[in-house]
């Protein structure tokens, strides 16, 4: 029995030890064809000063649509603006959205402030990172079910 748990740790071992040819990161897609179109739910932003997690992701959404549009939720308030997107670079314009008193609790206004500085993303293990400029911070979005 003890040969067989040895056995099982060593193997547990060597397979988080093992590498491929990314260096043992799954790979990066910068491909616009990956975002495009899809609904995607903000879950985090972390920056050098702050860590926003969100507690319900489905409050705060983006559609990237392939006219150039993004359709965004922004909590209680619907919106959205012109995009830009190529290989690796997304930038957003000026958002507009309604504007309903949200809960207390809401962070329509972070989401906003952050969407509109983004300037570049990447999507990796199906999540999309939208980062913002001069190493200010990072957006995480999972797709929406």
């Amino acid at each position: 029995m003890k040969r067989m748990i040895t056995m099982i740790l060593v193997g547990m071992a060597l397979a988080g030890c093992a590498t491929g040819p990314s260096g043992g990161q799954s790979a990066r897609s910068r491909d616009p064809q990956t975002v495009v179109g899809r609904t995607w739910q903000w879950v985090a932003t972390v920056t050098p000063v702050e860590r926003i997690t969100v507690a319900e992701p489905g409050r705060y959404t983006m559609l990237l649509m392939a006219d150039g549009k993004a359709q965004v939720r922004f909590d209680c308030n619907r919106g959205g603006g012109n995009y830009q997107i190529a290989d690796g670079q997304l930038s957003f314009g000026p958002m507009m959205s309604t504007r309903m008193a949200c809960p207390p609790d809401s962070l329509d206004a972070p989401f906003m402030r952050d969407l509109q500085r983004v300037a570049s993303f990447f999507v990796q293990e199906g999540a999309l990172y939208l980062e913002l400029p001069y190493d200010s911070g990072t957006m995480r979005f999972r797709q929406a079910p």
